[in-house]
C-alpha cells in the first residue's frame, strides 16, 4: 500500500496536489500521527489511455462504487482490477444516476462481483453498516470526521444538523465519552441505521432524532457547545436554527458547496449579514476546501464561533 507523507501544516496544500493529480486513493482511510498526515494513493493500477474516458472510485468496506463512462467491456475489467487490487471489497457497484431528492440518494448498478448494497464499512476506528441505495454518504469525509473528533474539549455538548447514518456523531461519542452528541435527521432509514450503528460500537452518550431540522432544532434551544452543519447544498438556509441551538458561545463548522473562486466570499457575506440582523458576533476561525466537488464547484467548511 503506498502514501504520502506530509507535516500537518502542510496536510491541506498536499493534498489538494494529489487530488488533482488523481492519485488519492479515496477507497483507504487517511492516517494520522502526532505530527503527520499520510494520504493512500494510487500508483501502479494499468490506466486505460482512451481520451475522454473518467474512471474513479470509492471503496466503502467491502463495496466499490465506481464513477466510469467508457464501454461496459471496459468497465468490467475496471472494476476487475478493483477487485484483484482490494481484497476486503466483493462488490463493484456503478453509479446510475445523480444525487437527487431530499434524502440526497442516488441509484446503483451493479458491475462485478456479488450482488449486494449493503456496505459494511470502518472508518477512525469506528464501523458503519447502511444500504448505500437509501441514504446519502461519503467516505471522503472522513479526514474532517477526524479533524473536528480531535477538535472537541472535554464534556461538550455537540449538535449534528443533518446527521444521516451518523458517521460524524458516533466518532465523536466513541472518542469522547464525556461528551453529549445530538444528530438530528429526517430521512427515516438513514435514522435507523444511524440507531444500528450506534449498537454496533456500543456508544451510549450519543442521541439521533428523526426529525426535520427546522422544527426538531427548537427542542434543543441553547444546548450546543459545538455544532456541525452537513448539508452544504443548503446550509445557508439554516442559519436560524443554528443560531438556535448554540450556546451564547458556541463554535460552528459549516460545509456548502460555491464557485471555486468566489465559495468563501459568498458564506462569509452569509454569515456576516445574518449576524448583524439577529444581533450576535461571529469570529471565522478557518476555512478550507474540503473536495473539489465538479469542474467548476468545490466543498468547503467554514469554522466560526458565535457570541450571542
Amino acid at each position: 500500500m503506498d502514501y504520502i507523507k506530509a507535516k500537518i501544516k502542510n496536510a491541506e496544500n498536499v493534498k489538494q496536489k494529489i487530488m488533482k493529480r488523481g492519485m488519492l486513493d479515496s477507497g483507504r482511510p487517511v492516517k494520522h500521527s502526532k505530527s503527520y498526515v499520510y494520504f493512500p494513493v494510487v500508483i501502479g493500477m494499468s490506466k486505460n489511455k482512451k481520451v475522454g474516458v473518467r474512471r474513479g472510485y470509492d471503496i466503502l468496506g467491502n463495496i466499490a462504487v465506481i464513477d466510469f463512462d467508457g464501454t461496459r467491456a471496459m468497465e468490467k475489467e475496471f472494476a476487475r482490477q478493483i477487485l484483484e487490487r482490494h481484497r476486503g471489497v466483493s462488490t463493484v457497484l456503478a453509479k446510475a444516476g445523480a444525487v437527487k431528492g431530499k434524502y440526497r440518494t442516488r441509484e446503483f448498478r451493479h458491475v462485478l462481483g456479488k450482488k449486494n448494497f449493503t456496505a459494511d464499512y470502518r472508518e477512525n476506528g469506528c464501523e458503519f453498516r447502511f444500504d448505500v441505495r437509501k441514504t446519502f454518504f461519503s467516505n471522503r469525509l472522513s479526514f474532517e470526521r477526524a479533524r473536528i473528533t480531535g477538535l472537541v474539549g472535554k464534556k461538550e455538548k455537540v449538535m449534528v444538523l443533518f446527521s444521516g447514518i451518523g458517521p460524524f456523531a458516533i466518532e465523536i461519542a466513541k472518542a469522547h465519552r464525556d461528551a453529549a452528541v445530538v444528530g438530528i435527521e429526517l430521512n427515516r432509514y438513514a435514522s435507523n441505521a444511524a440507531n444500528d450503528n450506534i449498537r454496533i460500537n456500543k456508544v451510549t452518550n450519543v442521541h439521533l432524532v428523526n426529525g426535520d431540522v427546522k422544527t426538531a432544532s427548537n427542542k434543543y434551544a441553547n444546548f450546543a457547545d459545538r455544532v456541525i452543519v452537513l448539508m452544504p447544498k443548503q446550509s445557508l438556509e439554516f442559519l436560524d436554527e443554528i443560531l438556535t441551538v448554540s450556546k451564547k458561545r458556541a463554535k460552528v463548522h459549516l460545509y456548502a458547496f460555491g464557485a471555486s473562486d468566489t465559495a468563501y466570499a459568498t458564506v462569509a457575506k452569509a454569515l456576516k449579514l445574518h449576524a448583524s440582523q439577529n444581533g450576535y458576533r461571529i469570529r471565522e476561525d478557518s476555512r478550507r476546501v474540503v473536495r473539489p466537488y465538479s469542474a467548476r464547484e468545490v466543498e468547503i467548511v467554514i469554522d466560526y464561533t458565535i457570541r450571542k
